[in-house]
């Protein structure tokens, strides 16, 4: 049997953005084992009740590369090394509320973390990170990595495919930022987007379970006329952005479900993870610092800067989103197709 060990939950935020990256992870092996039907694992489920021999393949899409993943956030089993050579990472992840380069330049595992880190590539080879900083961290610990962008930018389908500029901008959808501390800025941006866009159909979308906070957000919105939208659970709900034009707001598996689609996006970088991708080459452009130059305050030009880039890149017809979509298809074909290629190859083995 083979294993998908998964950071979406089902039971409680509901996030979009993580059933993205499993669906993704799964797309990406059927497109070359169509066979492929994992069982599917919460990442804190432990596998105790799965026998070891029978385990074919355990793929873990978006593994944190945090201090004590496994076993904190993680449980895989309670003693791993007998599996380690069936645990396939990539596109791992980061978490930190801090999004700034010394974040990424101070930060030390500890012994239990490298030599879990370290077994993983003695096992299958470097550790697959979607995003260059984090791949960092790994190079400064000796921990062999490479950089493979976060797997929800890929659709075998969809690579190469042609850019699709919107003429005009009919529809726009603003993603809610994680954190309340960002509210009175994206109070701002909502403004600046109604200002804008008159005439425009305008949605505030939530991507995990609406709450008191991302509820009081949405309020605002709604006074300045935009519809309240909720796509939290499974990925086909982002079926919703379809037949949206372009996506500006906080939510970084938004940004990347139009970029993936070949679609402008402006981000509004508020933790490690959009940071992260921000600086990664190409990945940089329409994304925005949303904490000022210090990395303690909320900035109040972030929102200026945003909207001033949507109105260049408007007037010079999204040249700048050519790079995006080069480096995407450049990515895929270099380091994400071989590594599944080598996937599917797992998957076709039978057990011994």
């Amino acid at each position: 049997m083979d294993i998908l060990i998964t950071t979406f939950p089902k039971g409680s935020t509901q996030n979009v953005g993580d059933a993205l990256i499993t669906e993704s992870a799964i797309k990406l092996v059927q497109h070359r084992a169509p066979c492929y039907d994992p069982v599917i694992f919460f990442r804190q489920e432990p596998l105790e009740s799965i026998i070891k021999r029978k385990v074919r393949t355990i793929l873990v899409p978006g593994f944190s590369v945090n201090n004590n993943a496994y076993p904190e956030l993680f449980s895989f089993y309670h003693n791993v090394c007998d599996v380690l050579h069936k645990i396939l990472v990539v596109g791992c992840s980061f978490q930190h509320s801090e999004p700034r380069c010394s974040t990424y330049t101070s930060y030390e595992y500890n012994e239990r973390t490298k030599k879990f880190l370290s077994l993983l590539v003695e096992s299958n080879g470097p550790i697959g990170c979607r995003d260059e900083p984090m791949r960092k961290i790994l190079s400064n610990h000796n921990i062999e990595s490479i950089y493979t962008g976060d797997l929800a930018l890929y659709d075998d389908e969809k690579i190469r495919k042609n850019f699709k500029r919107p003429g005009r901008i009919n529809s726009v959808a603003f993603t809610i930022p994680h954190s309340e501390k960002f509210h009175s800025q994206a109070k701002k941006l909502l403004s600046l987007i109604r200002r804008e866009f008159l005439g425009a159909s305008l949605y505030v979308v939530h991507h995990s379970k609406a709450n008191r906070s991302s509820r009081k957000l949405s309020e605002f919105a709604l006074s300045l006329g935009y519809i309240e939208k909720d796509i939290s659970g499974t990925a086909d709900r982002l079926a919703f952005y379809n037949n949206i034009d372009i996506h500006i707001g906080y939510r970084l598996h938004g940004h990347v479900y139009f970029l993936r689609n070949r679609k402008p996006s402006v981000l509004m970088a508020e933790d490690c993870r959009s940071f992260g991708i921000s600086r990664s080459g190409a990945l940089g452009v329409g994304v925005f610092e949303a904490l000022g130059a210090e990395h303690l305050l909320v900035s109040d030009l972030a929102p200026y800067k945003a909207m001033d880039f949507l109105k260049y890149s408007i007037a010079n017809n999204y040249k700048e989103y050519l790079k995006v979509f080069k480096h995407i298809d450049e990515t895929y074909f270099s380091v994400v197709r071989p590594y599944f290629d080598m996937v599917a190859n797992k998957v076709c083995l039978r057990n011994q």
